[in-house]
């Protein structure tokens, strides 16, 4: 199966996006396939052997869409001979006839039919309210008639897509609109033959008038939470300025950057690509990737990321990544995954609205045709309208999507980015978290403290064989280890044939001693080694972390030759996450694979209950996997290649900006920010989005349940009908009040 994303234009309401999933799965073009709505895409999978794009693509048309490979936005700018040339006609039509101006030139023909249909009707017969020639019946006609044609030229859409959808057996709002107001004109054009006065042209401009209306606030408010999300994204730079080995500058394309190419950064400038400042100093602003504004800092030897701005002073630094590889990059990912995906609440508002319309299309017939039968014609045909009118699909539609949109861009603000559009839905049900402890509870770095010869060796030469094993790693130990050499002036020594042993250490073969393999790792992988049990106690009383430095025996056994004890701090969130947690009813868990001493002192700080150290990758696994078997919502925070288990298995997980690149793409929930307080920023904005999306579908509903009664006439005994005009109004009104409501969110703190 081939995966492939593309987008599609002219989506106005879910009956429009479920129907595009129904057709094409029904017709065996595609085996899965996510349409959304907002962001306007579709993630689809099909079978190359069987199917190609061109032809889902044909099919797509034939439904009265607009398929492409590229972002349709990207064409905004070009020029209109350029569109011509691409035959990009949807581009060009909304540059000729942008939709602000299509909804002015429909309220002009609005005001101006009603000032010819209604006002005479308002006054008394026997004054003249009308100008000449309108005040004869024919003129008036003509004019109403031409004013409607008008109008309904600038709902074009309406008709070109809602018969095509209709005709292909998949209908939707546009359908609705197209088939109510054409047989409005029709129906009109029947009475005047006859010479009748029951036209209604006026119901069309004003229904039309009232849509274009509701759509309007619609795109703005889709717009709104776009350009949020794009403001991050719009911050990578087009140029960039590299100091070649002769100390030359010269400008180059940002994509053309390598790693290691050194690059001048000036003020107000924003940093192209990720890498280590190697000259220089000066405050960056980082709150596109933390959520916060103040400056950070930097001085040589720190890294800097792609998308962050120099605020103050020029400096150099040295490309770790190209663009594509950028942490910009990988955040665009994140948040392109994000919006097009749909959680499966959508899917209760997607299997009604594939129902709804033909629904809807067969009550108005048959209400129409009743009234026709109890009453007139006429008054059936107004029922029939109504009914056609002011059923609208669009609210359904727009209730998940509009509100996990801007769910998203409040996260994306505060640094923390989400895979995907389920996990608002999965992280509101937590009940249990568990926790790695280093570098997770604990701060980001471990400080070298004692280090203990077993054998000949002296300090120095241990700290300079650990090194030399852990040089190149990323993990907190190795870094440790490495600054403690370092500050020492120490030199490694050159090893070759690293081998990790995933939970317990390393194994080198060292390039100085004649191929002699050397291991570094914790107490299990020295387990059948002898140790002097009562140096080992007296430094264990200190909770600390100990790493042992062995030589690799004949019989792959180890003989120990020093140790390294390590000191790992709580950071300054963890006991606030952790007591927000509780008040939450969310129970907490350590799962370390550092030793039971200091895992119980970080536990027992923190007023953690529930630990287990010495926790290998498997243990973590089936650690997570014990908790959702008693029923339990797992979130799982973690940093590190032992993690990617439990973050996989994990109904949520978490991880941070430095976290291992394995880990990062395991983790449903990314905070570029070492806050552990964004956790629970991320539950509380869960719960609001999801109690957000529950009030819309309910408005959604209930305005549909109580509406659509109303139209067939169900109350007209009591006096209580509503006519074609005020459906319309209240049919905009209803997407209107889910897109309002959806705005709310943009208050959440």
């Amino acid at each position: 199966m081939k995966k492939a994303k593309i987008f599609i234009e002219g989506m106005t309401c879910s009956a429009c996006s479920s129907g595009i999933e129904k057709s094409l799965i029904k017709k065996g073009f595609v085996s899965h396939i996510e349409v959304n709505l907002i962001a306007k895409t579709a993630l689809l999978e099909y079978d190359p052997k069987t199917t190609n794009l061109q032809d889902i693509f044909a099919f797509i048309k034939k439904l009265g869409y607009a398929p492409s490979t590229h972002n349709p936005n990207t064409n905004q700018n070009k020029s209109l001979i350029d569109l011509i040339k691409q035959r990009d006609f949807g581009t060009l039509d909304k540059r000729i006839f942008p939709p602000k101006i299509r909804l002015a030139i429909s309220i002009l023909c609005s005001v101006a039919v009603l000032y010819l249909a209604m006002l005479p009707m308002l006054v008394p017969h026997d004054v003249q309210v009308l100008i000449p020639p309108f005040d004869k019946q024919w003129a008036n006609f003509y004019a109403q008639f031409f004013l409607a044609l008008i109008a309904m030229h600038m709902g074009r859409d309406f008709y070109l897509k809602g018969f095509k959808t209709l005709f292909a057996k998949t209908p939707t709002m546009d359908t609705l609109i197209a088939i109510s107001t054409s047989a409005a004109l029709v129906y009109s054009l029947y009475s005047a033959y006859y010479g009748e006065t029951h036209w209604y042209f006026e119901s069309i401009c004003v229904i039309l008038t009232f849509v274009l209306i509701g759509k309007t606030i619609e795109q703005s408010a889709k717009d709104h939470a776009n350009d949020v999300i794009n403001a991050l994204l719009s911050r990578s730079s087009k140029q960039a300025i590299r100091i070649d080995s002769a100390n030359n500058e010269m400008e180059i394309p940002v994509d053309t950057i390598q790693k290691g190419d050194v690059l001048k950064i000036l003020p107000g400038s924003t940093i192209p690509v990720d890498g280590v400042l190697v000259n220089g100093e000066g405050g960056v602003d980082e709150s596109m990737l933390t959520g916060e504004v103040i400056p950070v800092y930097k001085k040589q030897n720190d890294r800097v990321f792609a998308g962050s701005t120099n605020t103050n002073r020029t400096f150099l630094i040295q490309a770790t990544s190209t663009s594509a590889q950028s942490t910009l990059s990988a955040m665009a990912a994140l948040i392109e995954e994000a919006i097009t995906s749909k959680p499966k609440i959508a899917s209760l508002a997607d299997k009604i609205s594939s129902i709804f319309v033909p629904s809807v299309i067969f009550i108005a017939f048959a209400a129409g045709l009743v009234w026709s039968v109890m009453k007139d014609l006429s008054f059936g045909f107004e029922i029939f309208i109504g009914v056609l009118v002011i059923s609208c699909p669009c609210a359904l539609g727009l209730a998940t999507p509009m509100a996990v949109m801007i769910g998203n861009a409040i996260a994306n603000r505060a640094g923390v980015f989400l895979r995907q559009a389920q996990t608002f839905e999965n992280a509101h049900k937590a009940s249990s978290i568990v926790f790695d402890k280093t570098g997770t509870l604990t701060n980001a770095t471990l400080k070298v403290v004692a280090i203990k010869s077993f054998s000949t060796l002296d300090e120095a030469e241990i700290l300079a064989l650990s090194a030399g094993i852990e040089k190149g790693s990323e993990h907190l130990i190795a870094k440790a280890i490495l600054a403690e050499s370092n500050s020492r002036g120490i030199q490694a020594v050159s090893f070759d044939n690293f081998e990790a042993k995933a939970g317990f250490g390393i194994e080198a073969t060292s390039l100085e001693s004649t191929g002699r393999i050397y291991a570094l790792g914790n107490d299990e992988m020295f387990a059948t080694s002898k140790i002097d049990g009562a140096i080992l106690d007296s430094h264990n009383t200190n909770a600390l972390l100990c790493v042992y430095l062995g030589i690799k025996n004949q019989d792959s056994t180890y003989q120990v030759l020093g140790a390294l004890w390590l000191e790992d701090t709580i950071k300054q969130s963890a006991p606030s996450i952790i007591q927000t947690l509780k008040e939450h009813h969310i129970t907490p868990y350590i799962v370390s694979g550092d030793n039971q001493a200091n895992t119980k002192r970080i536990a027992d700080t923190l007023g953690i209950e529930h630990y287990k150290a010495g926790a290998k990758p498997n243990d973590k696994l089936a650690f997570i996997q014990k908790l959702q078997q008693q029923g339990e919502v797992v979130i799982m925070v973690g940093d590190g290649i032992n993690d990617v288990g439990a973050l996989e298995a994990a109904d949520i997980s978490v991880s941070f900006s430095n976290a291992s690149d394995v880990s990062e793409k395991s983790a449903n929930i990314v905070i570029y920010n070492h806050d552990l307080m964004r956790i629970d920023y991320i539950l509380r904005l869960s719960r609001a989005v999801v109690k957000n999306i529950k009030e819309n579908l309910f408005w959604a509903f209930c305005y549909n349940i109580i509406c659509i009664p109303l139209a067939c006439g169900a109350l007209y005994g009591a006096g209580i009908l509503l006519n074609p005009m005020i459906a319309a109004f209240a049919m905009s009104l209803s997407s209107v009040s889910v897109v309002l409501n959806a705005q709310r969110l943009w208050k959440f703190k």
